[in-house]
């Protein structure tokens, strides 16, 4: 984990004291993400400057400082995450200096030419910007699954990026403004929003697998990386081989370890294998006070896992008033509204894990989106010659929430009247932006179709959460599953095979691999998704908190009935909305 960003001059060189202070201001917005800044580097030609503010993982020593130059100079590169090793490494142009990951790929990027190649055969989660001084190109790329974030914008006559959209409104040159049309889609589309734009106008999201080169006033964009899809056999063997390798690739680390223990099938799976190779890290689980939203039962499971591997497992409390005091707070690091509770569970989580002097922290998430709990169902068939109610695009604008969150709809229904926004062009946008991830694969199945769809927004969406919330503390949080190889294997295999259909079966295939790391109870366990209160006392204090903050946009209350059965999940939507606008002046 670390932050980077910098300025890429479109339109000619700057003077290099501006360069040099944008840099310094970059990286001030930056410091959550690291233990130390070096001074920001700008480019002979005075057209570029990279920042970096570090955490040190592999290679605590200042050899492995940022931004780092190639021996001879021509090449300059800033890093965030880490990157184990290469499937096609490229020979090594120069002896290691260091045993840091950011040297590893400031050589792979030396030597090519090409970036596709180079980036692709990359392992690991990633942020990248390095600038060639013999070609004047500078590139950004971001890692295959978008476990990295990397965001700009085009401003002062060039390109601005960051690791965080808080660093680019902390230089000035823009303005934090919202488009209210934006607004509405990301809000009725939810945490399937994800793609190249974000909440904020003006300002684009890097996709996984996704690089940008900038080359005097060129920019162009390019995918380097496509999920293979396939339909044949996969066997446990397989999965359990590239599982193994991925846990070995992401357990070289040079500071305390610790690892997200929901008691499900991945975060223990996970657990084991790291315990099993000898490496030391201590496991915690999150529960709401009273147990209530089904904690309980993530924490009963957690128990069993770690009283196997003898390990004690800390047991994070979040009360009521916690987690209601926390939302404006939180809203705030995410530069957007809270759509899904588990962004106040995991804030206070990272806390608690930072606190006690870990570093890197090992968690599941990913598995869910590639292996297995949801069955693509809800993605209907796209073929063209499809009864109109099976249609994709009929659903989105038509059934989505009246089947599935009715209250969910009524409130953004009710907002976008409010705000003159047509919910016709949100259907549209909806279809054509945020489902093109799901028209895109070269395959028939709407099954595979849908799972495209889950690791192109949904992960994302995740893996932006993760990475916003863990990084407030300067933790560095490794997915193993969010792995190249695992990943095709899990595109290439049949669907059905996957999960079995069976009441309560979800991830069959993978827990047929993995079995042999949990204890039956994990296996056997239903499925639950991250937990989530939603008593009475809690809507309550929720609804209290909602009025504090007043409607986004100063909008009047909505109606009556709407209002009283508003539920908690639509409240803290509506007091995060209004605290994080209220912060961007809106």
């Amino acid at each position: 984990m670390c932050g980077i960003a910098g300025f890429i001059s479109l339109d000619g060189p700057r003077e290099r004291p501006w360069l040099t202070a944008l840099g310094r201001t970059l990286t001030e917005a930056l410091h959550h993400r690291g233990e130390s800044a070096a001074e920001p580097w700008v480019s002979p030609d005075g057209t570029v400057t990279l920042a970096c503010v570090r955490l040190a993982v592999r290679d605590r020593s200042a050899a492995g400082d940022q931004p780092m130059a190639s021996p001879d100079g021509r090449v300059t590169l800033v890093s965030n995450g880490e990157v184990y090793g290469s499937r096609a490494p490229l020979p090594e142009p120069w002896p290691r200096r260091t045993h840091c990951d950011t040297e590893f790929v400031l050589q792979q990027v030396s030597v090519a030419g090409d970036p596709e190649p180079v980036l692709a055969g990359l392992d690991g989660m990633f942020a990248l910007a390095w600038h060639d001084a013999r070609t004047g190109r500078t590139t950004l790329a971001r890692d295959h699954f978008g476990v990295k974030p990397l965001v700009y914008c085009y401003t002062a006559g060039g390109l601005l990026f960051a690791s965080e959209p808080q660093a680019l409104l902390a230089t000035g040159l823009i303005a934090p403004e919202v488009d209210r049309t934006e607004f509405v889609l990301r809000s009725w589309v939810r945490m399937d929003a994800a793609d190249e734009r974000t909440w904020l106008t003006g300002v684009h999201a890097l996709q996984p697998a996704e690089y940008l080169v900038a080359e005097g006033a060129r920019v162009r964009t390019g995918r380097y990386w496509q999920v293979p899809f396939g339909d044949e056999p996969v066997g446990a063997e397989e999965i359990r081989a590239a599982f193994d390798r991925a846990v070995t690739l992401r357990a070289a680390a040079d500071v305390p370890r610790a690892a997200v223990l929901s008691g499900g099938v991945d975060s223990s799976a996970i657990f084991a294998a790291l315990h099993t190779r000898g490496i030391g890290l201590r496991p915690y689980v999150v529960r709401y006070e009273d147990g209530i939203g089904g904690s309980n039962s993530d924490v009963e499971h957690a128990r069993i896992m770690a009283g196997r591997h003898q390990v004690p497992l800390t047991v994070v409390e979040l009360s009521r008033r916690d987690a209601v005091k926390l939302i404006p707070e939180v809203a705030g690091r995410l530069t957007r509204p809270m759509l899904h509770g588990a962004e106040l569970a995991m804030y206070q989580l990272y806390e608690r894990i930072a606190a006690e002097g870990q570093v890197v922290v090992y968690s599941g998430h990913g598995a869910d989106e590639m292996w297995g709990y949801q069955d693509g169902g809800y993605f209907p068939v796209v073929a063209p010659d499809a009864p109109t109610h099976l249609h994709g695009r009929h659903y989105l604008t038509h059934r989505l929430y009246p089947d599935e969150r009715p209250l969910w709809g009524e409130l953004v229904e009710w907002i976008a009247g409010q705000l003159d926004v047509d919910m016709g062009e949100i259907g549209e946008r909806v279809w054509e932006r945020v489902l093109r991830e799901y028209r895109e694969p070269g395959t028939l199945d709407p099954l595979k179709r849908g799972r495209h769809h889950l690791m192109r927004r949904f992960l994302v969406y995740a893996n932006d959460m993760v990475d916003l919330t863990s990084s407030t503390y300067t933790l560095e949080d490794r997915p193993v599953f969010q792995d190249v190889t695992l990943a095709e294997l899990a595109f290439r295999s049949p669907e059905h095979l996957k999960s079995t259909g069976e009441p309560g079966s979800h991830k069959d295939l993978l827990k047929k691999a993995l079995g042999g790391l949990l204890p039956p109870s994990v296996v056997h366990r239903r499925k639950q998704g991250f937990p989530a209160p939603s008593d009475p006392s809690y809507r309550e204090a929720l609804r209290a908190l909602a009025d504090e903050q007043g409607m986004p946009f100063g909008l009047p209350e909505p109606p009556g009935p709407l209002k009283d059965a508003l539920g908690t999940g639509e409240l803290m939507y509506l007091a995060s909305a209004s605290a994080w606008l209220a912060g961007t002046g809106k």
